[in-house]
């Protein structure tokens, strides 16, 4: 349980974005299992707060997950400091919680909850939501890629009917807003301005995504090895939620990879 040392005072209480039809249905919403689930181990392992509004009323309460049961469907979590605020909770229809992942807010409703012992103390039950949303609006972070074996980003030749005219560049760095690469290749042509469709990544251990690249600028950059070469900056053109998620893992697993060494 969460002591009063550990309340406001060192946690900045997030509040439930308001957000457009458009915006819940398409663009911040994530509805794959394995997605929801990755994120909220991630969110677990961190031991991150989280802040819980009961039927979205000001009240609030400061909790955690503490364990997540993914046959069940159900996690446990954290129970508050204030009676009053958790009694509010178990007799709500929605719970909205609200959190951060790498400097991304995350939110999501659960509508089942109930009072149980966990590890000799009260814990919230709660149900795993089947949609969760990540917010996104300013800043993507941004992960090098690493140098022995780069990412690459396939891009398919253009004037090419062929389907095995594909262009191979490698990756300087990627985030959920776009990617850098090397421009460096004799065909693909990395002007700003100019976008390709179809593009393929493979993200190891994740799975291949497809994305639409726009260049946005180049210019002159001086490589770990001394070599100089043009880093090219391209822009995501209306990704997709589902590949969105998919990077967005990949750069918590190889964060989780440096943080080991």
């Amino acid at each position: 349980m969460l002591t009063p040392n550990e309340d406001t005072e060192t946690y900045e209480v997030l509040e439930p974005t308001m957000l457009t039809p458009e915006e819940k249905s398409e663009k911040f919403r994530i509805n794959s299992e394995i997605d929801i689930l990755f994120i909220l181990r991630g969110i677990m392992q961190a031991d991150s707060l989280i802040t819980l509004y009961p039927d979205y009323e000001s009240d609030f309460i400061l909790t955690s997950i503490l364990s997540i049961n993914s046959d069940k469907k159900e996690m446990v979590i954290d129970y508050g400091i204030n009676d009053k605020h958790c009694q509010k909770a178990l007799n709500s229809k929605e719970l909205v919680f609200v959190t951060t992942q790498n400097r991304v807010k995350i939110e999501f409703v659960c509508d089942q909850i109930k009072k149980i012992q966990f590890n000799n103390k009260d814990a919230f039950l709660v149900n795993i939501p089947e949609m969760l949303l990540r917010i996104q609006r300013r800043n993507h972070f941004r992960i090098t890629t690493p140098i022995v074996k780069p990412l690459k980003c396939v891009i398919p030749i253009p004037g090419k009917s062929s389907t095995a005219a594909k262009a191979e560049v490698a990756i300087l760095d990627i985030s959920c807003g776009g990617t850098a690469v090397i421009d460096q290749h004799p065909i693909i042509n990395f002007d700003p301005g100019i976008i390709y469709s179809n593009c393929q990544i493979m993200l190891p251990e994740i799975g291949t995504i497809n994305v639409t690249i726009q260049v946005k600028n180049t210019y002159e950059i001086t490589l770990r090895n001394g070599q100089n070469c043009m880093r090219a900056g391209c822009q995501f053109i209306n990704l997709a939620a589902s590949m969105e998620a998919m990077i967005q893992r990949y750069i918590i697993k190889q964060e989780q990879i440096r943080k080991m060494k």
